[in-house]
């Protein structure tokens, strides 16, 4: 495997020693500095992805979801009585499974849940 790894290696000397180099133009340098300046210039100052308002939006939902669940079980006695006859109506049906087959579920999703973690791993670990 190496032989042919030092032949392609002496082919490529070989044929950047007959190219030859090329000399760049007088106005090289500024021409990059230029355009490095102008890439300098399109660059926009840090944008979170999610903007505060929406983080406080967030936050209200989730703490007004916490006490509603906490209002619903619990026996408070209101001065006005609160009508909850919606959780009633949707009737979700209730699943029976055994222990065994709540964790083999669990260790399935859990897996599934892993492999784009081990994935993206293994692509920075071997970039070409």
């Amino acid at each position: 495997m190496e032989k042919q790894f030092n032949r392609e290696d002496r082919l490529m000397k070989k044929l950047l020693n007959e190219a030859g180099t090329e000399k760049p133009s007088a106005d090289f340098k500024s021409r990059i500095m230029m355009k490095i300046e102008a890439r300098n210039a399109e660059i926009k100052p840090y944008e979170p992805l999610i903007s505060r308002p929406v983080w406080i939006v967030l936050g209200g939902t989730l703490v007004a979801s916490v006490l509603a669940l906490y209002f619903i079980n619990t026996d408070l006695s209101f001065k006005y009585d609160l009508n909850f006859d919606l959780l009633n109506a949707l009737k979700i049906p209730s699943i029976n499974l055994s222990r065994t087959m709540q964790l083999g579920i669990a260790f399935v999703a859990l897996f599934l849940l892993e492999v784009p973690f081990l994935k993206r791993f293994l692509d920075r670990e071997y970039q070409l």
